[in-house]
């Protein structure tokens, strides 16, 4: 039975509690403040390892965009005074720090009977600040995130170890 691998990621996905508790988008989104969107990409063909057996070691690449509102508010160290800016980028760390948790625990995405997954990280420990456009009110960050899931692909094997 063939499993879809974007379903499983997005199922996978709502149990982070930065991306459940907020909207998450498939491969287009509306630009909103704490808004999560999923863009999938094909498979990294460099991957496509075959083995003796008949399987293949393959990875499922996705980017996680997130939106965030700015402030246009300096640090400052005062009583009381949290800048919007660092916490929201803590907000999309934790969705770094969640996967590698998962990953450290085993926990991934079902990709059905036939993929045998090896690791879901992320390509980067820190998220990526792709720009800012002013046009939208209130003013929206967009910070990505690259994560890759590598997998064995036993579809094909001849024999069983």
């Amino acid at each position: 039975m063939t499993i879809d691998k974007n379903q499983a990621v997005i199922s996978y996905l709502i149990s982070c509690p930065t991306v459940r508790d907020n909207s998450l988008f498939f491969n287009f989104a509306e630009e909103t403040d704490n808004s999560n969107q999923i863009v999938t990409q094909g498979d990294d063909v460099a991957l496509n390892e075959p083995y003796v057996d008949g399987s293949v070691l393959k990875q499922f690449t996705f980017t996680m965009y997130v939106y965030k509102s700015i402030a246009y508010n300096p640090i400052v160290k005062a009583d009381g005074f949290i800048d919007e800016n660092v916490s929201d980028v803590s907000d999309v760390q934790a969705l770094i720090d969640w996967v590698l948790e998962q990953n450290d625990n085993k926990h991934f995405p079902n990709f059905g009977e036939e993929c045998i997954i090896e690791s879901v990280k992320p390509t980067t420990n820190r998220p990526a600040l792709n720009g800012v456009s002013v046009d939208m009110q209130p003013p929206l960050a967009q910070y990505q995130v690259v994560f890759q899931i590598k997998y064995l692909d036993i579809s094909k094997t001849i024999w069983n170890t």
